[in-house]
């Protein structure tokens, strides 16, 4: 009898244990799950916010070359502002700079800059801009390269990376591309269109419906480093930023 009790009530600890220690997981997944990234991340959302408002000149210029609204250009590149390191970012781009520079994307593929821009990006929006883009555009943002020999154009592609207002070229690049590539598809809201942009801005250009529709509903993006097993939804993040700014 006992044995039966000193049984029973092991188990009853053990299931205890189980429950608590699920309760303290489901409790930790919905905390950085959570929609509310302002109250999530705090500082790191308000940091992202104030360097966004301090290029507000930039993004009112480069929205009106592609039509859209500024809130609409910030809220894709937000997720990538609240990610940013200036100190990671130097290390990063000084470490990998010669590689990429010598041997290409196939050694070297590294996000770069306040909208953490990858070389494999900017190479995909100088391609495009000249399949989409009318001449008059394509040289007013000033893409081709002067620099004969892919060695040349690499190092001018990081060296463009590396500087804010090229950032800027390229994004309003980008949403040219954009508006022009899926020019056909209908959006029910600008909330779903931003949504769209913001996952090709995240993924790339040329993916399938199937595929742009599991990446929209996915969490594939990590806020920080040192953060394992915790990612979050680029879309989730842009979203956020776009509704909290529209309820001002």
């Amino acid at each position: 009898m006992f044995i039966y009790v000193k049984k029973y009530y092991k188990g009853f600890i053990l299931l205890a244990l189980c429950i608590t220690l699920y309760t303290v997981f489901v409790f930790a997944k919905e905390r950085y799950s959570s929609a509310d990234f302002g109250k999530t991340f705090g500082k790191k959302a308000n940091e992202a916010e104030s360097k966004i408002k301090l290029m507000q000149a930039s993004f009112q210029l480069c929205a009106t070359l592609c039509s859209e609204k500024p809130l609409f250009m910030q809220s894709i590149v937000f997720p990538e502002v609240m990610r940013y390191s200036s100190l990671k970012d130097g290390i990063e781009t000084e470490s990998l700079r010669t590689l990429y520079v010598q041997f290409g994307e196939e050694y070297a593929n590294f996000s770069i800059g306040i909208f953490q821009m990858k070389p494999t990006f900017a190479v995909q929006v100088e391609t495009k801009a000249k399949q989409f883009l009318s001449d008059s555009i394509y040289k007013e943002l000033q893409l081709s390269y002067k620099n004969a020999g892919e060695e040349n154009i690499r190092s001018e592609r990081v060296e463009r990376l590396q500087d804010e207002n090229w950032q800027m070229i390229y994004l309003t690049a980008f949403i040219l591309i954009c508006n022009e590539q899926y020019k056909n598809k209908i959006f029910v809201s600008e909330v779903e269109k931003l949504q769209y942009y913001a996952t090709v801005y995240n993924v790339g250009f040329d993916k399938s419906d199937e595929y742009m529709s599991k990446k929209i509903k996915e969490a594939n993006f990590y806020v920080e480093s040192g953060m394992p097993d915790k990612k979050f939804k680029y879309v989730a993040i842009a979203t956020y930023f776009f509704r909290k700014q529209q309820n001002k």
